[in-house]
């Protein structure tokens, strides 16, 4: 629901008031919200370009492969790069 802007202030209020009966709050959000199509799509997780390099080249997961990428420079992924380009005519052999 928070996606849509006739929802945002509904659900700060129930957000405030966190400590109330599941009941109570459903209620609240039944009784006070308009009947709508509210249809959106997914979010999707940006793509980013390195991940694939450093996970190879480490051996670390995505998260790991994430944070490593906070840290090194354009330098050091080149040279990561570099050290992981297979050769042959489209890099595969």
């Amino acid at each position: 629901m928070a996606p849509f802007t006739d929802t945002i202030l509904l659900v700060n209020e129930l957000n405030q008031h966190h400590h109330l009966d599941k009941k109570l709050q459903f209620d609240y959000l039944l009784n006070s919200l308009r009947p709508r199509n509210r249809f959106a799509p997914w979010m999707k997780a940006k793509k980013l370009d390195n991940l694939e390099d450093v996970k190879e080249f480490y051996g670390y997961g995505n998260e790991k492969a994430r944070d490593a990428l906070d840290i090194l420079d354009t330098k050091q992924i080149s040279a990561i790069k570099k050290k992981l380009k297979k050769g042959g005519r489209d890099g595969r052999g």
